[in-house]
């Protein structure tokens, strides 16, 4: 029987598919393995996780933060998203985003002519941001009750890259939902892990410390249907999927899923080759005592650290262009900038699964000298 209910169904048999280990620091308060499983139901394929709703709100309050603009920019959300907008709104339409950041999204909207956009986000620091740029904000979780006078108000409400991260999606769906007025518009953006096995790109870190829901297009609609939403549109960059759903009020069926699992199983027969020559090249780095500082401080260094010699090799400290986790610690060592690579002179490996030749491009800029390993 399953640790976690299935998040689209609610059932409790699943198939594993595989362990996923890593190291983790002993603040981030989450488990060092789970396991990623399909349901049995359902074909929902998820991360099948001992941890509770408080051990992730503790991990997003104090570990990471979605509101530095180094972490993600969100500047291409606008433009994913016009066509959808011209399609289902007015200028005056009242907007909301869930999850709003850093804000850019609700930024782009005023700047092209919304004028009633709401943002909300946990994060006091976030609505800050929103409340200096003039736009409406207000500190709330995606789990907290609905306010009386919230009930039915929005034309339309966005929800962005922040589904998958969720330990109950159902519920964040079933407020959305609350929220909308009768034939209002939902729009959901979530990587589609049905298409990972066929992706033939660098093979990015999809199963990863915060992403545990591994939805598709199918156990989208599902989860949708099941709070009175149907889908009206659909658009997809790379792996990325934009739907947009429509509040009717009847629940609709289940669609099984048997793509994901299949996508997945092929994902991990392609990192395999990958996992063997960086564990080969680490091995190589901890013989030969090689000075090092890792480049990044996120699930990838944590899987490496767990599954690779990298802990026994001669680190000096991790650089991070996060500016939050910037002096900080990390498994006792200091994370610096990457300008700290200006003063001090070393090798990097570089341990970003996708832009790991961009790094490096900008640690040569920086330091022609230093010599950099691709993880």
């Amino acid at each position: 029987m399953s640790k976690r209910n299935c998040p689209v169904c609610g059932g409790r048999q699943s198939k594993a598919i595989k362990q996923i280990r890593m190291k983790i620091p002993s603040d981030y308060r989450l488990p060092e393995t789970y396991g990623v499983a399909a349901c049995e139901n359902c074909g929902f394929v998820y991360a099948d996780t001992s941890a509770s709703k408080e051990d992730y709100d503790w991990y997003y309050a104090h570990c990471n933060f979605y509101g530095d603009d180094s972490k993600d920019d969100n500047s291409e959300r606008y433009e994913m998203t016009e066509e959808l907008l011209e399609r289902f709104f007015q200028k005056d339409s009242k907007l909301l985003e869930l999850g709003a950041g850093n804000g850019r999204f609700e930024v782009a909207l005023k700047r092209n002519g919304y004028t009633d956009v709401t943002g909300t986000d946990p994060s006091a620091e976030s609505v800050a941001r929103l409340l200096n740029e003039g736009i409406r904000a207000y500190a709330a979780s995606i789990y907290d009750e609905v306010h009386k006078e919230e009930m039915g108000k929005y034309d339309g409400i966005f929800l962005f890259e922040v589904a998958e991260h969720l330990l109950f999606p159902g519920k964040g769906v079933e407020n959305a939902a609350k929220m909308l007025k009768k034939d209002g518009v939902f729009i959901i953006s979530v990587p589609d892990y049905s298409q990972i096995g066929a992706d033939k790109s660098p093979v990015a870190n999809y199963f990863n410390l915060e992403h545990i829901n591994y939805f598709s297009e199918k156990s989208l609609n599902s989860l949708l249907a099941r709070f009175g939403m149907e889908r009206v549109a659909q658009k997809r960059y790379g792996v990325d999927l934009v739907q947009a759903y429509r509040k009717t009020g009847s629940v609709g069926p289940m669609e099984k899923d048997t793509a994901t699992e299949t996508a997945v199983c092929e994902y991990f027969g392609q990192k395999r080759e990958q996992e063997e020559r960086v564990k080969a090249l680490i091995a190589e780095l901890r013989a030969a005592k090689t000075e090092l500082f890792v480049w990044g401080t996120g699930s990838y260094v944590m899987s490496l650290f767990a599954t690779t010699d990298l802990g026994q090799c001669n680190i000096k400290g991790f650089l991070d262009n996060n500016k939050i986790k910037q002096g900080r610690e990390m498994f006792g060592l200091p994370i610096y900038p990457p300008s700290y690579l200006k003063e001090e002179g070393a090798a990097v490996l570089v341990c970003s699964m996708l832009n790991g030749e961009c790094i490096k491009e900008q640690i040569e800029k920086m330091h022609s000298e230093v010599c950099v390993f691709l993880a």
